[in-house]
């Protein structure tokens, strides 16, 4: 082997082993970002300013910022820089979003997540840098989702925070009507208790008293309230739990949040009776005609913000008068006082067979909407931003730009409103994910079409 070869080898080995490698060791060098505008979230945005970061976290931010001499320089004049965007409530990256199983508790996405997916490419180059991947509607109990970048080899390398939360969906199951799975999910839960307290057969008799089970809670499993608080779930034995129970253990303990999914106004308040009786740490992700709950969800303040479906505007005719009239959830509750995440647009498949595998389109462009739809351009931000690490338990790491945080940073060309920007560079971490410039999809894209004759 020449001397030449071998260092060659060298050099590819290195590369893997880096790659491989924790990420504490990705981030040794300094890497300084200077753009025109800086939109922070967290106050006002920034003219001229540089971001600096060290080890994969923001050290600092501001103008007139000092620029160690060892420090790596993204220099972009035009450009505006944000926090990485988050897609709060996805399916990217599973070729399967729902198994054929009504209760599927047991179930990780981190096991059908693929790290090569299109899907996931697609989101990041549109500036996505975190996505709370989680199983669809589909399924009663979906699984366990999990918090991941939109960059990495392996789903090991992804991975922020696993698992994040339960998939529950009040949509009924396929061959099911809604009250047999509102009833279905009643049981489910009794079903936990009876086993995890180890109640036997008589004392189930006994606290039926020719009642369906549905009509069950915890509270009357354990007889009274007081004994319910006085339960320490922590020093339960769980060995007794069945399969497909024993992850909902950690649910009812408080450990283990749930998304619910509630594809209209009235599933809500089944989400209400679910919560409140098995004292469930709840996220409500609603669909398009929420805005008929706005004051019914401010008096559930306790609940914290809610996901919005991707389709924010409602249609409905009136029956007298058949006349159409539109209402805009997201400015209906922002109007109520709730605050609220937005999903990316689902993809109608409109737009040729490649776009049409994405499964959901541009989460900017959702935030976009809302500023159209009158809501202050902070909160707009927010919405793809700070609101959905709230929500995901992460927002002292990101979802603004501020020191101590981590270093997600997508950087547009313009306006990130603007649909005539683009994301130019995108950072996770510290580390430089991807550069339009360097893209291989938008390379084939504008490569001259090969002549056949």
């Amino acid at each position: 082997m020449t001397r030449r070869l071998l260092s060659l080898t060298l050099l590819l080995g290195a590369a893997v082993s880096a790659e491989e490698a924790p990420p504490e060791s990705q981030y040794e060098e300094t890497l300084a970002v200077q753009v025109a505008r800086v939109i922070t979230v967290s106050g006002d945005e920034i003219e001229g300013a540089t971001i600096l970061i060290e080890k994969g976290r923001i050290k600092s931010v501001g103008k007139g910022i000092e620029v160690p001499w060892n420090a790596k320089v993204i220099r972009l004049p035009r450009a505006t820089a944000m926090p990485g965007l988050i897609s709060v409530h996805t399916t990217i990256g599973l070729r399967v979003p729902n198994e054929n199983v009504p209760n599927a508790a047991y179930i990780s996405v981190l096991d059908g997540i693929d790290p090569s997916s299109q899907a996931i490419k697609d989101s990041l180059r549109d500036g996505v840098t975190i996505a709370h991947v989680i199983p669809a509607n589909a399924t009663r109990i979906g699984g366990q989702g999990a918090v991941v970048r939109t960059t990495g080899r392996t789903v090991e390398a992804m991975v922020v925070k696993s698992p994040s939360a339960m998939k529950i969906s009040l949509r009924a199951s396929i061959g099911e009507t809604r009250m047999q799975t509102i009833a279905a999910l009643r049981k489910t839960f009794f079903d936990l208790y009876i086993q995890a307290l180890e109640i036997s057969s008589e004392s189930i008799s006994t606290l039926l008293s020719g009642r369906p089970v549905g009509e069950l809670s915890l509270a009357s499993v354990v007889e009274s309230r007081a004994q319910w608080q006085e339960i320490d779930w922590d020093k339960l034995n769980t060995d007794k739990l069945s399969t497909e129970l024993r992850p909902l253990i950690d649910v009812v303990r408080g450990h283990l949040g749930c998304f619910i999914h509630c594809p209209g106004a009235s599933d809500v308040f089944k989400a209400f009776e679910l919560i409140d009786s098995n004292r469930l740490k709840a996220t409500l992700v609603l669909g398009p005609d929420a805005y008929r709950l706005a004051s019914v969800l401010k008096g559930r303040s306790d609940l914290g913000p809610v996901v919005l479906d991707g389709e924010l505007v409602a249609w409905e005719t009136d029956l007298r008068t058949l006349e159409e009239r539109r209402f805009v959830t997201p400015r209906i509750l922002f109007d109520a006082g709730i605050r609220f995440a937005v999903q990316p647009v689902p993809d109608p498949g409109k737009y040729g067979p490649r776009l049409s595998r994405r499964g959901e389109l541009h989460l900017w462009y959702q935030a976009a909407q809302l500023v159209r739809f009158g809501i202050p351009r902070a909160e707009a931000l927010k919405a793809v931003t700070l609101t959905p690490a709230t929500i995901l338990g992460l927002d002292h790491r990101m979802g603004t730009i501020e020191p101590g945080k981590d270093a997600n940073l997508s950087i547009f060309s313009g306006d990130p409103l603007d649909a005539r920007s683009w994301v130019e560079v995108v950072l996770i971490e510290g580390k430089e994910v991807y550069r339009r410039d360097r893209d291989p999809d938008l390379e084939a894209l504008q490569r001259e079409p090969e002549r056949r004759f």
